[in-house]
């Protein structure tokens, strides 16, 4: 008995790119495209009248970005497996991409056959990253554990001014929220500033996003 095919979704504003994916999934034996779509709101649609195994997406669309795409397509189709086909693979990207809910990352300068194996691989419920988009990932992940490592080393005090301050706010608005003078929220700011290494606004708000220091605690404001 022959096994059910893989049904595809392909999302690209590029129709000579469509076409030509359209061609090479359906030279496999066991894949089907079932539509394409040139638009992030297409794609949103027809993800949901045709249910398709497996949507492999581009993020640069006309009408906005692919990657709020991807989260209202994973908020309605639970079951639907992702592949982002990207001509970019830096890393903030690639993080995005997986935390909207894509299930692989492929870029397009990759060989046919990557495509290929990242499809039939999150069809069955695996997650696909090309080797480039991996680098990225374990990349990030290495500076995140370094930045909570490096945050050791602050007082609590310190890490709390550091965050306000990567969020905006001024000595004067620190100063209020935690009742400290604006400049006793300079010294602490220095201090830390000191402990890390840091030489400028710039720095410290990279390493509070690097090391996840906002988003740990923003929820609470």
């Amino acid at each position: 008995m022959t096994e059910p095919q893989i049904r595809v979704l392909l999302v690209d504003d590029h129709q000579v790119l469509r076409e030509g994916l359209r061609l090479l999934l359906e030279g496999e034996e066991d894949m089907v495209v079932v539509s394409e779509a040139g638009t992030g709101k297409d794609a949103i649609r027809l993800a949901s009248e045709l249910h398709p195994d497996v949507i492999v997406m581009d993020l640069g669309l006309p009408d906005g970005n692919g990657i709020n795409a991807i989260r209202e397509i994973r908020s309605q189709e639970r079951s639907v497996r992702i592949v982002v086909l990207s001509m970019y693979s830096d890393r903030e990207l690639v993080m995005k991409a997986l935390e909207a809910g894509s299930d692989g990352y492929v870029p397009k300068s990759s060989a046919h056959s990557d495509l290929l194996q990242a499809i039939r691989a999150v069809h069955i419920g695996q997650r696909y990253l090309h080797p480039i988009a991996a680098t990225a990932v374990v990349d990030e992940m290495l500076e995140k554990q370094e930045g909570n490592q490096l945050l050791e080393i602050l007082s609590e005090r310190e890490r709390e001014v550091l965050r306000l301050t990567a969020m905006g706010f001024t000595s004067r608005d620190i100063g209020d929220r935690l009742a400290l003078s604006p400049k006793t929220v300079d010294t602490y700011r220095q201090r830390a500033m000191n402990k890390l290494e840091l030489e400028s606004r710039a720095e410290l708000i990279r390493f509070a996003l690097r090391a996840g220091l906002m988003e740990a605690t923003d929820k609470d404001d």
